[in-house]
């Protein structure tokens, strides 16, 4: 990709400081800025190469700061290579410059660069902010500069804003002062050394909470005018955050204050801006009463995971961004380890099990990618923040640590980070501090996990005195010859332990056996039918964390063609009793992907076990949650109602939905923020277009970022064509923000039965389309893409995306492409074998 263009810059010349001054015009959605850069210049020079993009710079000159000499420069720009180059009307010599640069741009909506977000304020006007989202590569969009993260600077910001406006930076406000023409001018204090990424600047009319010292850390939650009361829980967390870290790493916060702010358009979750985090509204500003434990939990865990940050992304940079997983790996496994401390009751390492099966999921694919590999392009580093760079990333460190141990691991992090503060690494550096801490060759049993995609399938055969284990590469279609180096942990009735297996190796003794003991490894276990059978006869035995990875691999098994329906259902129903909301987490989403290949003929029968599985859950949870419950419990409850209701499409429970919804919103009965969600969902599901109706209806008058969010996907959900093609007009015009346009059009995408409409209205407007949802989000359009597995669908798809690539996708595309094959696969063998499968359960 771009081998013809030379992405990187010269190093013949480096910045060391930045100074920045900004004015945002918020009426003519435009900027104009002035920089003096101070540079050190290597060598004798007649030309510098920078970044720039999309601004327009009208004069520049270097300044020697001893000597007062001048030089002019011709500017020219390369927009490919997405750089700008001076050229000198003289020679430069070596030694320390000033770069001066008058330059202007504009606020853009493409939700990345220094752009612009709106929002209605109480009295129903449209309000203009400006805000930035520079990581990846995005700063060079708001100031020429050296837009490489080992390119490391300090800055001083200037903002330049109208009276009555609030200006943020990364730091705090050093003095202020009002200009002639009425504005005022705010100057920042001084950063410390950092990559470009993670500057900031935020000017609009937004409110603050008072500032709450955390060991010496001034901490404020930002937010547009009367948000004041979602702000309680985040401060919570953050608190926590903040001590936990700093204890936990060994190293106080790096930064002088800490900033966390609620932007309405935010292309992701949130981004770590030293002192200045940005967030997506639904993701910072939560209100308790009314909030579904998911929720609470996804706000508790983004803040959490930016918090790491300041650490490991911000203080200790990779050195480029093949190395990214360095960042956004540890952020992930960190922000699970803060938020098991900070709720332990809410088993977050349970949960994580989740995330680590997505990545699973697609380093099945013959399209996967290592976590690590060359990047060269812009686009190839925005493609890098996939689920394979958090997830799998996560996933790996989490059993890496498990075999270490855990205070060991601690002791590698903590070395890792003062060694290289305020520096640039690569992923031999991590290794090498957990090598001394652990006196373990850390660095030869990891190289297979990063530099090597795909994961391992362990096969598990009996033996006279033991079993024999032996590993391949685990795939769904086609064959790979992968080899690992695999931390096993194992157990018996006799004993446990752990081993580390590199092709194949005997275990001796003791009865029923469980691999991956613990559920940690980041491996398939594939069980021949006798184990199989025999670890279905003792799931009472295992681990909840056990029963998860067991579920998820019989699933995989049955994904791949190695393991049938009937063996999965057998499983099914040997946990229709259990109650670990984890295990049904694992259970259902795996049980709807059947359901969503079931033909026209076996889907009553399909929705008859599906009661049948889930009943005793729904009989013992009922609708009405008590106070003496624990947060997941009131979760499970509303996954149960869903399932039972939706899957299930039980009468009587679609009934008492619509009742819940009916006394939530007269306020005559105080619901559970669960059941009302599951009401919600499944009403949608098994709705009209007047129950569409009022959905539209609730989506714009709703406050709260949470519920607004729950009422757009409700409206995706409405089994009509013409709901369908309602909600999809709404993104095409702008009704649903950008941020939340290409998770819209998945989720119509991917309906069972409007979805095969959605597609062919999504090629009839295919430009408006692409313009609707920005460049850094479209890829996500195809996320569920997998469900629209009917044959001839599935071949348009894959022609027309042939046709019409997706900007910044990366191997996304293909990795869809390749997961709507095995489904395909899928329903043609649950097509022939669910009847029958059904009927030999009765």
């Amino acid at each position: 990709m771009h081998t013809d263009i030379d992405f990187r810059l010269p190093r013949t010349v480096t910045p060391r400081h930045y100074d920045i001054r900004m004015e945002p015009d918020l009426e003519q959605l435009c900027f104009k800025g002035f920089e003096i850069v101070k540079l050190d210049v290597h060598q004798d020079i007649n030309m510098i190469v920078l970044n720039s993009l999309d601004l327009n710079i009208h004069s520049a000159e270097l300044v020697h700061p001893d000597s007062g000499r001048h030089i002019a420069v011709d500017i020219s720009y390369d927009p490919g290579a997405e750089q700008a180059t001076l050229g000198m009307k003289e020679t430069a010599f070596a030694g320390v410059w000033e770069l001066r640069a008058e330059f202007s741009g504009e606020l853009n909506d493409h939700l990345h660069g220094f752009y612009r977000s709106t929002y209605i304020d109480e009295e129903g006007r449209e309000k203009v902010l400006a805000t930035t989202q520079f990581e990846s590569t995005h700063a060079r969009r708001a100031f020429p500069c050296w837009d490489e993260p080992d390119l490391k600077a300090t800055f001083g910001v200037t903002l330049v804003v109208d009276e009555g406006l609030t200006a943020i930076s990364n730091q705090p406000e050093k003095f202020r002062r009002v200009l002639d023409d009425g504005r005022i001018e705010v100057i920042f204090e001084e950063t410390m050394i950092m990559s470009t990424y993670l500057l900031a600047f935020i000017v609009g009319d937004l409110e603050a909470t008072d500032p709450i010292d955390v060991s010496g850390v001034p901490l404020r939650i930002i937010h547009t005018p009367g948000k004041a009361n979602l702000t309680a829980f985040p401060i919570e967390v953050a608190i926590h955050g903040l001590k936990y870290f700093s204890d936990y790493y060994g190293i106080p916060y790096p930064g002088e204050k800490l900033d966390m702010i609620a932007i309405p358009d935010f292309a992701w979750g949130a981004m770590e801006n030293l002192g200045a985090i940005t967030y997506r509204e639904s993701d910072l500003l939560i209100d308790l009463d009314q909030a579904t434990h998911a929720e609470i939990e996804r706000v508790a865990a983004v803040i959490s995971h930016e918090l790491a940050h300041m650490w490991f992304g911000d203080l200790v940079t990779m050195r480029w961004w093949n190395g990214i997983w360095l960042n956004e790996a540890f952020a992930t496994f960190m922000e699970i380890k803060c938020i098991d401390r900070f709720r332990p009751e809410w088993e977050s390492w349970l949960y994580f099990g989740s995330g680590r099966n997505a990545a699973m999921e697609i380093d099945a694919l013959g399209s996967t990618r290592p976590i690590e590999i060359p990047v060269a392009a812009p686009a190839e580093a925005e493609a890098m923040f996939d689920v394979l760079t958090y997830e799998k990333g996560s996933a790996v460190l989490r059993m890496l640590e498990q075999y270490l141990g855990e205070n060991v691991f601690r002791e590698g992090i903590r070395s890792y980070l003062s060694e290289h503060a305020y520096s640039n690494t690569v992923t031999d550096d991590l290794w090498n501090a957990l090598e001394r801490a652990s006196e373990i060759p850390v660095s030869d049993i990891m190289k297979s996990w990063i530099y090597q995609g795909g994961l391992p399938a362990l096969h598990v055969s009996s033996v006279s005195d033991g079993y024999l284990l032996e590993q391949d590469q685990f795939q769904y279609i086609g064959d790979a010859s992968g080899t690992w180096k695999i931390p096993v942990l194992y157990r018996t009735s006799e004993g446990g332990g752990g081993v580390l297996l590199e092709s194949k190796t005997q275990l001796n003794g003791g009865e029923d056996l469980v691999l991956n003991a613990g559920g940690h490894g980041y491996y398939r276990v594939c069980y021949n039918d006798e184990l199989l059978q025999k670890a279905i006869g003792s799931i009472d035995g295992l681990m909840p964390s056990e029963r998860y990875a067991l579920v998820k691999d019989v699933w995989a098994g049955v994904l791949s063609g190695q393991t049938t329906v009937r063996e999965f259902f057998d499983l099914a129903i040997s946990l229709r009793y259990d109650s670990n909301p984890v295990v049904w987490n694992a259970l259902l989403p795996a049980v709807n992907e059947i359901r969503h290949v079931a033909s026209l003929k076996d889907r009553y029968a399909f929705a008859s076990f599906i009661l049948d599985l889930v009943s005793p859950a729904v009989e013992q949870l009922g609708w009405h949650a008590s106070i003496s419950e624990s947060d997941l419990v009131r979760k499970w409850r509303g996954d149960m109602l869903r399932a039972i209701g939706v899957m299930g499409g039980a009468t009587e429970m679609i009934t008492e939905a619509r009742g819940i919804l009916r006394r939530a919103v007269s306020e005559v009965e105080e619901i559970d923020a669960d059941v009302q969600s599951a009401a919600l969902t499944i009403v949608a599901a098994n709705g009209s277009m007047e129950d569409f109706a009022g959905l539209i209806k609730d989506f714009y008058i709703a406050e709260n970022p949470q519920t607004k969010n729950r009422y757009r996907r409700a409206m995706t959900a409405v089994p009509e064509a013409e709901a369908a093609s309602i909600t999809l007009d709404m993104v095409l015009d702008g009704a649903i923000r950008r941020q939340d346009a290409a998770g819209t059009v998945a989720l119509l995408l991917g309906h069972r039965d409007t979805g095969a409409g959605t597609w062919t209205r999504l090629k009839d407007n295919w430009g408006r389309l692409i313009d609707a949802l920005g460049p850094s989000s479209t890829r996500r359009i195809l996320d569920f893409v997998y469900f629209r597995s009917e044959p001839d669908i599935a071949i348009d798809i894959k022609d027309w995306l042939q046709d019409h690539p997706l900007s910044t996708s990366g191997r996304h595309v293909t990795q869809q492409l390749e997961r709507l094959d095995v489904r395909v696969s899928l329903r043609t063998r649950v097509e022939a074998e669910l009847e029958s499968t059904l009927a030999s359960l009765d």
